[in-house]
């Protein structure tokens, strides 16, 4: 007789087995650390999966506003950054048996959605009709700082940059 961890709880063989599993919880992002490596591996967590369907499908704009949410610079990104997702991306190792196992070219996609996007501008958030009376400012005018900007002035915050000069 095998030694079934089933048969040994005295479970019957056909009987279907309950687990007390709640459902995946998608807005977790630690499910996302289990199951897509290239997005945790992503400093903004963006989601990969996503915009790679997209741009398969021709949906350039889309593909990069979904890079927009978590990314405010994806054309830039896709020239400039180190691409932390493509080393942990599972392609490589899921085709590990070929000499050619390489993982997706993540990057060059976010690139790809860049150049071949239409006008955006209807799809950008304007900024709070009502102030909140408050004012934020920003030092410099990099990357961070506009950041901040695209976040904070649909909220009804007052952005003002500053610039220091030595």
């Amino acid at each position: 007789m095998h030694d079934f961890p089933r048969a040994r709880a005295g479970v019957d063989a056909l009987s279907p087995v309950v687990t007390g599993m709640e459902p995946t919880d998608i807005k977790n992002p630690n499910y996302f650390h289990k199951v897509v490596d290239c997005q945790w591996a992503s400093p903004a967590h963006t989601p990969v999966p996503e915009y790679i369907r997209m741009i398969e499908a021709g949906r350039y704009t889309d593909a990069y506003m979904v890079n927009w949410h978590s990314n405010v610079f994806p054309g830039v990104l896709g020239r400039t950054c180190d691409r932390p997702c493509e080393p942990a991306c599972r392609r490589g190792r899921v085709e590990e048996v070929s000499k050619a196992a390489q993982p997706v070219a993540i990057c060059r996609l976010k690139r790809v959605a860049a150049d071949n996007k239409d006008d955006v501008k209807n799809r950008m958030p304007s900024p709070a009709v009502h102030k909140n009376g408050k004012r934020v400012a920003l030092i410099g005018a990099g990357p961070a700082s506009l950041t901040v900007a695209r976040d904070l002035l649909p909220l009804g915050y007052t952005v003002v940059p500053v610039s220091i000069r030595g």
